[in-house]
């Protein structure tokens, strides 16, 4: 029996170009996927527009292939469902790259449907022309042909390995030239393109007895403990036991709580809270959001996760847990009584930070200081509000400094740290969520690489306000680049540009601002219009190195991530 396609058409009466592209969207539809991001070329792409059209896919055309997986990557952060992303051979697939790579490090499900140049033409076409198994296999979780009689079960088989644990992106190439998935692209299916077997779960009767010892226990909450927010919550909140969030957990244990002590970087901000345990227990701490410093701290540490993630080589000394997270969250909530911390432990770490922070705040007049942008616009947003936190020195501040009181209100690319985040993040963002407002807090250098995005947030509507701090620099690098000063101004320093023009010119509001009562002014009205508003803030980067020092430290300066 032949299955039907889009309006019930016979799949086999297609063409095997139009048929894999209903497959693929047959099969994204199915998972609950319901939005399509991309920039598309011919041919392929346009079946797949098409096919996503009509199994109900609304289509976001984009500007760049690397926005657009950004794109797709937030959406599935914010939904759960798989993220979709359509781009052309070659330089498409090329381009998407970066994007890629966001999502995998991430650990997030995106699905990226390329057209290629069609099996039997490869000997005599070299035009575009990559090698786009290989390309896709080396930053995505698998790459997957679909084409001929199975591309039904080829695309089922693609969407499954992006949501399977741990989440990833998978690249599937259209090969209308393959007549049969198992024949002709044996060689671009690789052997990690199956299921993952099931892991033998660890016996948790470590972690309990490291409870019963412990006096002076906390805990750091990773993504992974995302999916099981509520039973943390109930294990944590109340018990005095502070709790450190990585960026990519923030919320899962309220900031306005006691417990919640700020964030856990593998920086210098955590350090005296961490110093003072006897006992550090992570709960889905993934490693890759950390940044690359020394482990030093005395306590012993049990890291429990649903799946491995090689926690021990980052933790020196610790012990991995590969077990269920609830039955972990539940041997914490039967010990959550024992332990000697002062009253609010976590409160008064996370405030010691944000007061340091604060104290810091020196700008010269006419300019703001980074954390005047984020407090004043943290006090006029409403406390769901989601923020999208590009990568680069004013994120030092963002971070910290934004409250959440839920998970996936304050999204960043915390494990690739890829500049261009906060633009194309947001957009998705304020599809995800209708009508309501989202803040994207932004460099000059990161809008730079995504500028023309805000044409799609005028295109579409959307409530996006774009903060821009703007002081023509490449601040954290700058700050890298001492005592010797490698290259000098020319390497990290950029002439003045007006953002607040640009927005214009592509239809958006906009507003320049110098002081905390003309950003106050201008975030009224950003929040009053329907549709997207550019505040482009003069910032003084004066005290971005005293910011560094107190959240990263000496492994700040030296490391050569953006983050």
């Amino acid at each position: 029996m032949v299955s039907g396609g889009p309006n019930g058409r016979p799949v086999r009466e297609m063409s095997a170009s139009r048929r894999s592209a209903a497959a693929i969207a047959g099969a994204l539809c199915a998972a609950g996927t319901r939005l399509l991001f991309g920039l598309p070329g011919g041919g392929p792409n346009l079946d797949v527009i098409g096919a996503a059209a009509d199994s109900g896919l609304r289509f976001i055309l984009a500007h760049g292939e690397a926005a657009a997986t950004i794109m797709a990557a937030t959406y599935a952060d914010l939904t759960g469902a798989p993220g979709a992303v359509v781009v052309t051979r070659g330089p498409g697939l090329a381009s998407a790259v970066n994007g890629i790579a966001h999502a995998a490090l991430d650990r997030l499900p995106v699905v990226v449907i390329a057209d290629t140049v069609p099996s039997g033409e490869r000997d005599r076409i070299s035009h575009q022309r990559l090698d786009q198994a290989a390309l896709g296999r080396s930053v995505a979780k698998a790459t997957v042909t679909i084409g001929g009689i199975d591309a039904e079960q080829a695309a089922s088989h693609a969407v499954q390995l992006a949501i399977t644990q741990p989440a990833g992106p998978v690249v599937v190439n259209i090969d209308a030239g393959v007549v049969n998935v198992d024949a002709g692209a044996r060689d671009l299916l690789p052997q990690d393109a199956h299921l993952p077997s099931p892991v033998p779960g660890h016996d948790l009767a470590p972690l309990s007895a490291a409870l019963r010892a412990a006096r002076r226990p906390a805990v750091l909450l990773g993504p992974g403990a995302l999916g099981h927010t509520q039973a943390v919550r109930a294990a944590i909140v109340g018990s005095g036991i502070p709790v450190l969030h990585t960026y990519r957990a923030r919320g899962i244990v309220p900031d306005s709580c006691a417990e919640a002590a700020g964030l856990f970087t593998g920086g210098t901000m955590e350090s005296p809270l961490l110093a003072a345990a006897d006992l550090i227990i992570g709960l889905g701490v993934d490693p890759v959001e950390l940044i690359p410093a020394t482990w030093d701290y005395a306590a012993r540490t049990l890291l429990a996760s649903n799946v491995p993630t090689e926690s021990a080589r980052y933790f020196t000394g610790g012990l991995e847990l590969v077990a269920p997270l609830p039955a972990a969250i539940e041997v914490l909530a039967t010990r959550r009584a024992r332990h000697s911390w002062p009253p609010a432990a976590g409160r008064t770490a996370k405030t010691d930070v944000t007061d340091r922070l604060c104290r810091a705040a020196v700008a010269t007049p006419g300019r703001l200081t980074p954390q005047d942008v984020v407090t004043t616009v943290r006090a006029h947003t409403p406390p769901g509000t989601i923020a999208a936190v590009d990568s680069g020195a004013h994120m030092l501040v963002a971070m910290p400094l934004w409250t959440v009181e839920e998970p996936h209100r304050l999204l960043i690319s915390s494990g690739l740290a890829t500049m261009g985040f906060a633009l194309p993040a947001a957009i998705a963002a304020a599809l995800c969520t209708p009508g309501e407002p989202v803040i994207a807090f932004t460099g000059d250098g990161g809008l730079g690489m995504a500028l023309m995005e805000v044409e799609t947030a005028v295109r579409h509507h959307l409530r996006v306000v774009v903060v821009v701090f703007n002081d023509a620099t490449l601040s954290l690098i700058k700050i890298k680049q001492c005592p010797t000063g490698q290259g000098g101004a020319e390497a990290v320093c950029y002439g003045p540009t007006s953002f607040a023009a640009m927005a214009t010119a592509m239809g958006a509001a906009a507003a320049c601002v110098t002081d905390v009562a003309e950003l106050t002014a201008a975030l009224a009205e950003a929040l009053c219009h329907q549709g997207p508003t550019l505040i482009d803030a003069s910032v003084d980067p004066a005290n971005y190195p005293a910011i560094i020092d107190l959240t990263r430290g000496a492994a700040g300066r030296r490391s050569s991530r953006h983050k």
